[in-house]
């Protein structure tokens, strides 16, 4: 009681009523359900003043409401060094035992200042606080780059009651704005007034932006761009006009534009023109009379299998980086560009956004959206996505986690986006035969064939740092102790790209048995032990990274004298709209049972809404691959 009275107190105090939660608000279904500290307002401010000077206010009221969240009281406030912090000030509201409200201030003297980087770093705590405190500090910081915005958090750690921004700017600043994240704004609100502004009156927009009830972030594993979805407002500054100067232009107004700008850079522009100290690599490439796609494959699988990534060659050129045969990602993937644009293909380089990154572009484009760039060449209608700087890719194959809506063209001839699609699936396919003994042993033949992002993947953690097939194989023999390995190997096979197939003899005990009873789990090397989503729903999407498809066939010969008294239960879901499929079926046949089973799904990102759906789906595909077989004798 005394903590909901100290509330209500501030409330009046402060002039501030908290939100009520409205139960038919899904946003606020949760909100606020066993935090250690909510927030109860947010609040700040940007302003240009009467000196164009910029302006950052910051004042944040905190309810402590458990002894884990006394960590609350101890505050860090950033700015560069080249700022000005002009203040920090901070109040403690306790409520005494005869309900008297006590306030403890924040002592200047005890706020310690440490600079790292040409940051400075102002720490605090503020006095005597306890369970049931309700805490309050604000902070004004004059920005010595009047061209920096600050951006504008609306989530936290812990729950927000509201948050709420407000900018000043003068109308011949130009922002554009980038709301993130998976909330909306529960209130926007514009109006222009007229302020002097270097002792000229002149037009101000303010804005206010504002959330309510915001649940603390969650964070969540494969998530696509995990710091995009944290709830915030963003601002880059585009264009300006200064009283008597001519317009600045810093943003293009489209990906048009910025494509086009950024081919026609001295950096970019190198991708696209000729150089000698290719021509002799491409004389033994380039043979006319091969198919151009073999031509193309000549080239790519030249760059990466002879490059290796080399970040410190960040500064160096493109001639340096070729003769030294390593470089960044970036100068890998724009020698192959420029080797393909010299032969006379049509390539291009392309920026992308990794899943990483972020998962979408904004209406307003700005630089920092692209993190990583490929090579792209257009043949006979078809685009042709390559990667050179990872020698797992296959040829054509993006890694999954660059996959993300499109990519944009950096050219003058051709500026825009092209879409990415998964050219490939993850897909194995297992053929399995056994027979059961009456020593309760399995004896038999495993085979799987690879292709796609299953060859990515398992090269990826076999051919990296030194390693190889061999080490899979050791694995799996110490992985199995109990099972008598008679062969393993993998080889590989090379259809239009290369595939792997994987063969095992051996034989292992079955599953478990007692007298005149054998308990066996039909699918081995089960990838579906256990379903990896384990969480009851979600805050953020979630990415499953490729498309993928599992067919197998599974064969068991029973043993004369024994009896199946349980068997497998067929399964058959399919995803609405297509998004995912399970097929498990079993038959009799004669001595011997038959398993054979078909998972399959296209869609690779999943809203929080579809999070349920997904879910569900692995643990049918995990419940049906770990069912077993029972005989009595």
């Amino acid at each position: 009681m005394q903590r909901i009275f100290l509330s209500t107190l501030l409330t009046i105090i402060f002039s501030f009523q908290l939100l009520a939660q409205d139960n038919n608000n899904p946003k606020n279904s949760a909100f606020g359900l066993n935090a250690d500290a909510i927030i109860l307002l947010d609040s700040g401010k940007s302003i240009y003043n009467e000196n164009f000077e910029l302006i950052f206010t910051h004042t944040t009221k905190i309810e402590i409401l458990s002894e884990d969240g006394l960590n609350w009281a101890n505050a860090m406030i950033p700015h560069s060094e080249n700022d000005s912090l002009l203040y920090i000030k901070g109040h403690t509201y306790n409520l005494d035992e005869s309900n008297t409200l006590q306030i403890d201030s924040l002592k200047t003297e005890t706020i310690e200042k440490e600079t790292k980087n040409g940051i400075v770093e102002n720490y605090f705590s503020l006095p005597n606080v306890k369970v049931g405190s309700i805490i309050e500090y604000s902070y004004q910081i004059k920005i010595e780059d009047w061209q920096q915005l600050n951006s504008w958090y609306f989530q936290n750690d812990i729950p927000v009651v509201k948050s709420i921004y407000t900018t000043e700017v003068p109308n011949y600043l130009l922002f554009y704005k980038y709301l993130e994240g998976s909330l909306n704004l529960d209130d926007f609100s514009r109006k222009t007034v007229k302020k002097m502004v270097k002792d000229k009156q002149t037009d101000v927009l303010i804005e206010d932006y504002r959330m309510d009830s915001i649940p603390a972030y969650i964070q969540e594993a494969d998530v696509p761009g995990s710091d995009y979805f944290i709830s915030k407002l963003k601002f880059k500054l585009a264009e300006y006009t200064l009283p008597k100067k001519s317009t600045e232009f810093l943003l293009p107004q489209n990906y048009e534009e910025l494509a086009y700008n950024w081919a026609g850079s001295p950096f970019f522009k190198e991708a696209y023109t000729r150089s000698s100290y290719l021509q002799n690599e491409i004389d033994k490439i380039y043979h006319p009379e091969l198919f151009k796609t073999d031509v193309m494959k000549g080239f790519y699988f030249f760059i990466r299998n002879n490059f290796s990534v080399d970040l410190s060659f960040n500064e160096k050129s493109l001639e340096e980086a070729y003769k030294a045969r390593k470089g960044t990602p970036q100068q890998i993937n724009m020698l192959l560009t420029k080797m393909l644009n010299q032969s006379g293909f049509d390539a291009y380089l392309i920026a992308l956004s990794s899943l990483e990154n972020r998962p979408t572009y904004p209406e307003n484009p700005y630089f920092e959206l692209f993190d990583v760039y490929i090579c792209m060449v257009r043949y006979n209608g078809k685009n042709y996505f390559l990667d050179a700087s990872d020698k797992n890719l296959l040829f054509n194959m993006l890694p999954p986690n660059f996959i993300n809506n499109g990519g944009l063209v950096i050219s003058q001839k051709a500026p825009g986006f092209v879409p990415l699609d998964f050219n490939f699936d993850d897909k194995e396919m297992v053929t399995a035969e056994f027979e059961i003994s009456d020593t309760a042993t399995i004896k038999g033949e495993y085979e799987v064939k690879r292709e796609g992002y299953a060859v990515y993947s398992f090269d990826s953690r076999f051919l990296n740092s030194n390693r190889s097939y061999n080490d899979y194989l050791i694995e799996t023999i110490f992985e199995n102790m109990d099972w008598e390995i008679k062969k393993h190997e993998v080889n590989e096979e090379f259809e239009e790209n290369k595939i792997l197939k994987e063969y095992l003899s051996f034989v292992r005990p079955v599953d478990s048995t007692a007298t005149n009873y054998m308990e066996i789990k039909p699918v081995v090397l089960n990838e579906f032990a256990e379903n990896q989503l384990k969480a009851e729903k979600r805050q953020n999407p979630i990415t499953l990274y490729t498309p993928l498809i599992r067919k197998a066939s599974y064969s068991y010969k029973i043993p004369e004298g024994w009896t199946v008294v349980e068997y497998p239960s067929n399964k058959n879901i399919a995803l609405e709209d297509g998004k995912g499929k399970l097929m498990y079926q079993y038959k009799k046949i004669g001595d011997s049972l038959k398993i054979e089973y078909t998972i399959d799904y296209d869609q690779v990102i999943y809203m929080p809404d579809e999070y349920p759906m997904i879910k569900t789906f692995l643990q049918e595909v995990t419940d049906a691959l770990n069912q077993k077989i029972i005989l009595i004798r």
